[in-house]
């Protein structure tokens, strides 16, 4: 759902076990799609801090006899590397035709660009007129499209809410950034870990029990889903959340709580819950879990 975790991380954080001794085989893949690339990001950066601080004394005596600084150094070394690639390699002024190719084939790639932006989901993704007569809904005021939606899944197995497409706005924008996270939820005997990941206007959780026992085949329990349609004409977004029923592993009240936690995480809350999110994908090396807890613990 985001640029994951790093397996360090994920094993030094605890897991609530006694939800569930034993974890049945799944068929339905949790999609967490960016773990090896942030694995490899983590990597990458401790090397080069390892790397520079093995060469400081050197890096800081080489600036001073420039009179420079450490960072006006690299500044100055990475643009005089890049002004002799540029003098090895001189760019050819291309031809008529061959601009015109280029002109065409840049076209192509802006119409992709522009087509995939219109596409809101994945192809597994349910959308709004699968659900309703859309052209029927937006006939109607906002009051009563809650009131049409509502009752709509009064007698469904699911969570639903309307949400104003200004706060919408900014936790998909965010969501996509930041596509993964982690909450702590309260049980009886303790809390229990969710992992949540984004896919467009979906969201999925999963426990963190069973990621960490089936990694990328981990089943999601609950998945949201967003119907950004009615946004432009009415300003809303509809919201529904479906609890998984093979095997049921939440509650409604569950469900309830990681859909409270998303959008305060993502979009109503106050900095410092955000700032987790982005600290989780910067230097997931430094999370604290605890500080974690304490947050979920102010707002419930």
């Amino acid at each position: 759902m985001l640029s994951t975790f790093t397996k360090h991380c994920v094993n030094r954080l605890p897991v609530y076990t006694s939800f569930r001794s034993h974890i049945p085989k799944y068929t339905t893949s949790f999609r967490p799609t960016l773990q090896n690339r942030f694995r490899q990001f983590a990597s990458e950066v401790k090397s080069a801090a390892d790397i520079e601080a093995k060469y400081a004394d050197k890096l800081k005596e080489a600036a001073k006899k420039r009179g420079l600084t450490v960072e006006e150094l690299k500044a100055k070394v990475l643009e005089e590397a890049k002004q002799r690639r540029q003098a090895a390699n001189p760019v050819k002024k291309p031809t008529k035709t061959a601009a015109a190719s280029k002109s065409t084939s840049a076209d192509k790639v802006a119409a992709t660009v522009t087509a995939k932006a219109k596409q809101p989901y994945d192809s597994s993704a349910p959308t709004l007129d699968k659900i309703v007569k859309l052209e029927l809904l937006e006939k109607e005021d906002t009051e009563t499209i809650e009131k049409i939606w509502t009752q709509y899944h009064a007698d469904k197995d699911c969570i639903t809410a309307i949400i104003p497409s200004d706060i919408y706005d900014t936790l998909y924008k965010r969501s996509q950034e930041y596509p993964m996270f982690i909450v702590p939820m309260p049980r009886e005997t303790g809390i229990e870990f969710f992992v949540m990941q984004f896919r467009f206007h979906q969201c999925h959780f999963t426990s963190l029990l069973e990621y960490k026992t089936k990694g990328t085949e981990a089943r999601p329990f609950f998945t949201i889903t967003h119907f950004p349609e009615l946004a432009t004409s009415k300003g809303i977004v509809l919201m529904r959340g479906e609890i998984s029923d093979e095997p049921r592993m939440i509650d409604t009240q569950n469900a309830q709580f990681l859909a409270f936690t998303l959008q305060q995480f993502y979009a109503t809350g106050n900095e410092t819950k955000f700032n987790m999110v982005e600290k989780f994908h910067k230097a997931p090396q430094d999370f604290d879990y605890q500080a974690l807890i304490n947050e979920v613990e102010r707002v419930i």
